[in-house]
């Protein structure tokens, strides 16, 4: 492996860990905290990476991507099956 595949992989391994309670909490109380259009554009931003990390050959990379994207699509059907949060 090269250095940028760690770099990188530790990158998404600290994203990983900042969006575990983001997903923990969205189940808890049931309520869909992220916005559909910012979830969308992430998961399309994780995909083009995903490209560019597979032609780079950066393996580990490629896998904690996909991590990062399966958390992001939780947060969009979070969003989706429980709706839009009302502040008060």
């Amino acid at each position: 492996m090269i250095w940028q595949d760690f770099v990188v992989g530790f990158v998404n391994v600290l994203f990983i860990y900042a969006m575990i309670p983001q997903l923990v909490y969205g189940f808890k109380t049931r309520k869909g905290l992220i916005s559909i259009q910012f979830s969308l554009l992430n998961i399309l931003a994780m995909l083009l990476l995903l490209l560019v990390y597979v032609s780079f050959g950066l393996y580990l990379s490629v896998v904690l991507t996909v991590v990062l994207i399966v958390m992001w699509m939780i947060l969009f059907l979070q969003r989706v099956s429980y709706g839009k949060v009302n502040h008060q």
